[in-house]
């Protein structure tokens, strides 16, 4: 998923800055195949639907992180991640998963200005302007 420049200058400061998320946020190495990781550290709870498969994770709690199982497959599929404040969802981003790979999706921010970083899902999935 390609961000914006100053979404994607954010994301980086935020890895810097949080030394817990440093290592791992988005290391395809440290992903388990079939296994979604949910990071929320922003001030509100996160979770992730499965566009295609009609699922979503369960929500994530400010400043936890939970993996997800089961979610297997070869082809890359979208995502889109939603945040929840009190009682209201909204979303925060969209992006992809490849369950052969396995991924973590860590949300930042707050209500209003929120963002987050989703799985690389590999060079042949279709990026956000349709290349």
């Amino acid at each position: 998923m390609k961000l914006p420049g100053n979404v994607a200058a954010r994301a980086i400061v935020a890895f810097a800055v949080a030394g817990t998320v440093t290592g791992a946020a988005a290391s395809p190495a440290s992903a388990s195949a079939g296994t979604l990781t949910v990071c929320s550290q922003g001030s509100y709870s996160s979770y992730v639907t499965f566009v295609a498969r009609g699922v979503a994770t369960a929500a994530v709690d400010p400043g936890g992180c939970a993996d997800f199982a089961g979610f297997a497959g070869d082809e890359a599929e979208p995502i889109e991640v939603y945040g929840i404040s009190g009682s209201a969802a909204f979303r925060v981003a969209e992006g992809g998963y490849r369950g052969s790979l396995g991924g973590k999706v860590v949300t930042y921010g707050k209500p209003g200005d929120v963002w987050a970083v989703t799985p690389d899902v590999g060079e042949d999935a279709e990026s956000d302007d349709g290349s």
